[in-house]
């Protein structure tokens, strides 16, 4: 791949800032702290884009960049979590990496096509962990309806997860 333009690093930066966050996230646990490591990944292929230097496949690339960043950082945080408690992806292949990757991204993708209102109360409860009561107070919704738009959003990521996993694995 040649360099980019401002125009294509836009549209990467677009397409794929929310699902990096998410990747970065299963490390951090923090959202703030995530989105900081994606921020400066960007940053860095920017940088070497402007160097001269080519990048390849720059969706792996990124991702590959946000794993090392992520691991890098929770590595630095003084903690009492054992390694065994933190995700094993030394022995996962690229392939199977990228893989992963792609899933995420796909989820993600099917996540940001749930109607406003839906993805934000999923958002809520998956993402913060907020609790069905305590989305419903800070949305001025009732609970029941907290409770039947969680579970539209389920049955519709769930159907979405079958596709994507028949997807990766071949099966039709």
């Amino acid at each position: 791949m040649a360099s980019f333009t401002t125009e294509e690093f836009e549209q990467s930066f677009k397409s794929l800032y929310k699902p990096l966050c998410l990747y970065a996230l299963h490390y951090t646990e923090r959202i703030d702290d995530a989105e900081d490591i994606v921020q400066q990944a960007f940053a860095d292929v920017w940088d070497k884009n402007c160097a001269g230097a080519l990048i390849g496949n720059l969706k792996a690339y990124l991702y590959q960049a946000v794993r090392n960043r992520s691991l890098s950082f929770v590595s630095q945080i003084p903690q009492a979590q054992t390694t065994d408690q933190l995700p094993d992806m030394e022995d996962a292949s690229e392939e199977e990496q990228i893989r992963c990757a792609e899933r995420d991204a796909r989820l993600w993708q099917a996540i940001d096509k749930l109607p406003p209102e839906r993805k934000k109360i999923f958002l809520l409860s998956k993402r913060d962990g907020l609790k069905y009561q305590e989305i419903a107070e800070e949305l001025n919704l009732s609970i029941k309806t907290v409770e039947n738009q969680m579970s539209k959003a389920l049955k519709a990521l769930r159907e979405t997860v079958v596709r994507i996993y028949c997807f990766i694995f071949g099966f039709t």
